[in-house]
C-alpha cells in the first residue's frame, strides 16, 4: 500500500524527497524517532534532514552518539530534481 504525506504532516520539501526515494526505490524510513529525536529520513546508517531552519549542534553529535551520519539538505535544494536524484542516489 502506497503511504501519501499529508500536508498538515510534512513539508513540501520533506514531499518532494519521499517522492523521489520511492521513484529510485531507495528504502528509507520517514519521520523515524530514535532515542527521542525525530529524524527526517533514515537511509541506511545516514540520517537526512530537511532544513527549513539553522540545526543545533548539540541534535548532530546526538545523532552522531547514536550511530548515524547527519546529512542536511536545504528546501532549497529540494526543488531541483536533477539534484535531488544524483544527490540522494550518491548517498
Amino acid at each position: 500500500m502506497r503511504r501519501n504525506l499529508l500536508r498538515s504532516n510534512s513539508t513540501s520539501a520533506e514531499r518532494r524527497v519521499y517522492e523521489v526515494l520511492k521513484q529510485l526505490h531507495i528504502p528509507f524510513k520517514h519521520r523515524w524517532i530514535v532515542d527521542g529525536l525525530e529524524i527526517d529520513f533514515l537511509i541506511g546508517d545516514m540520517a537526512l534532514e530537511i532544513d527549513g531552519h539553522i540545526q543545533k549542534v548539540n541534535r548532530n553529535h546526538k545523532i552522531l552518539e547514536l550511530g548515524f551520519t547527519p546529512i542536511h539538505l536545504s528546501n532549497e535544494a529540494t526543488k531541483n530534481p536533477f539534484y535531488l536524484k544524483e544527490l540522494l542516489l550518491n548517498l
